[in-house]
């Protein structure tokens, strides 16, 4: 059992030793964002001139198979934010393994158990403390768009369907977090952070090659959150990935619930 006033305690402990990162992914995100999107109204024409250049495979490694989807402002938020949400999410993996692993390897841990808590505490605080982050990250790109969206969006410019795209595809951050949380939650005796990139860009690869192969290996797909969850999914919502996304929250619920069971029976490196 734990108590909401020591989770209270840790928390606060936590969100002041990460504040500085959080603030700082906060900063990147919305101004990389806000760079791209920006440029909405110009980047079709200069993309129509270097993109036809490259190769169909790469396009579509980077979701940028469908021109079209530069002259709306929706769709190229979605492009653009396929691929910033790689970035977030191994921001997610890492700083969640490291809430962990960092109070073991900085011997912190000790000074948590002065606050007379109990591991269970200890857990939920650092799951909260990564979703807190992770939200306030992902809030910061959505911030971002929605200004550029208001300032050049135009017509194409739908508040509805950039803050849709938003809310499903954190499944995928979530997810993703959920994962470090049941490896750190093992076991810090491996790099999490370095495990949880890995697994994530494997995932990447195999939606990919799911979709670039398409009825061949279409199930490779429904195995990556990326492509489950990619923007034109999201917007015309059918059966399949309504499903995905009762699918993965009990993964990632299951994931979470795993980790801090397996977090209570080890014991402490200090």
């Amino acid at each position: 059992m734990f108590e909401m006033k020591n989770i209270g305690k840790l928390l606060s402990f936590s969100i002041k030793t990460n504040i500085k990162t959080i603030i700082g992914w906060c900063i990147a995100i919305f101004s990389i964002m806000f760079m791209y999107m920006i440029l909405f109204p110009s980047m079709e024409d200069m993309a129509s001139i270097k993109l036809e250049a490259m190769p169909e495979e790469l396009l579509q490694f980077m979701g940028m198979e469908d021109m079209s989807s530069l002259s709306n402002f929706s769709s190229y938020f979605g492009m653009i934010y396929g691929l910033i949400l790689i970035a977030i999410s191994i921001f997610t993996a890492t700083f969640s393994s490291n809430l962990i692993a960092k109070e073991e390897k900085n011997k912190t841990i000790e000074f948590l158990y002065s606050f007379n808590v109990t591991k269970t505490e200890i857990y939920v605080s650092k799951v909260v403390t990564a979703v807190i982050a992770s939200s306030l990250v992902i809030f910061s790109a959505f911030i971002s768009t929605s200004i550029c969206g208001f300032i050049n969006g135009g017509d194409t410019f739908k508040f509805n369907d950039v803050l849709t795209i938003t809310k499903i595809s954190a499944i995928t951050v979530f997810f993703f977090m959920s994962f470090s949380f049941l490896i750190s939650g093992a076991t810090t005796k491996i790099s999490t952070a370095m495990l949880s990139s890995g697994f994530l860009l494997i995932l990447y690869v195999l939606g990919y090659l799911g979709k670039l192969l398409e009825d061949k290996a279409k199930f490779l797909v429904y195995l990556s959150p990326f492509e489950t969850f990619n923007s034109n999914n999201i917007l015309d919502l059918h059966s399949n990935t309504i499903i995905s996304i009762f699918v993965y929250f009990l993964i990632t619920l299951l994931f979470f619930i795993l980790g801090g069971i397996l977090y209570n029976k080890r014991d402490f490196n200090v």
